[in-house]
């Protein structure tokens, strides 16, 4: 069995584009069709993956489909998006970037997450610093062996 790899790029990451979580939803389709990415991780389907793909007008399948077949650089991921994205202004990318800032863990997820990462309950509850706490501690668990 090849060694899975957690994803370490935070949904707080842009590249030159300028659209949070793109770099990460990259990152995790090219574990995912490497057969790297641990199991959990969502690598196109739902959370901030949809959103993006919704929110800037990217055909999803059409995006893991490429991703997955051509296994592109970074930039080459952009400039398919540049490409093929029907809702791709600023406007759209500064609302999108805001709402995935700024989203809370719905309360389902908030308790667990909270608990797996051994914090209190709503001491934070923004998405993204609870994933990467997440991260953090799946790849710590996969180095140590703890």
């Amino acid at each position: 069995m090849q060694q899975e790899f957690v994803p370490l790029i935070s949904s707080s990451v842009c590249g030159p584009l300028g659209v949070l979580h793109l770099p990460r939803l990259w990152q995790k389709i090219l574990l995912h069709v490497a057969g790297r990415l641990p199991e959990g991780y969502r690598h196109g389907v739902g959370g901030f993956d949809e959103f993006l793909c919704t929110s800037l007008g990217v055909d999803r399948d059409a995006f893991i489909h490429y991703v997955e077949s051509k296994k592109p650089g970074y930039l080459e991921v952009e400039a398919w998006v540049r490409a093929n994205a029907t809702n791709l202004t600023p406007e759209t990318i500064a609302a999108f970037n805001h709402e995935v800032s700024t989203r809370n863990l719905p309360d389902a997820m908030l308790t667990q997450r909270c608990s797996d990462v051994g914090i209190p309950v709503g001491s934070i509850s923004r998405a993204i610093p609870l994933n990467d706490l997440d991260d953090w501690q799946a790849f710590h668990r996969s180095i140590t062996q703890k």
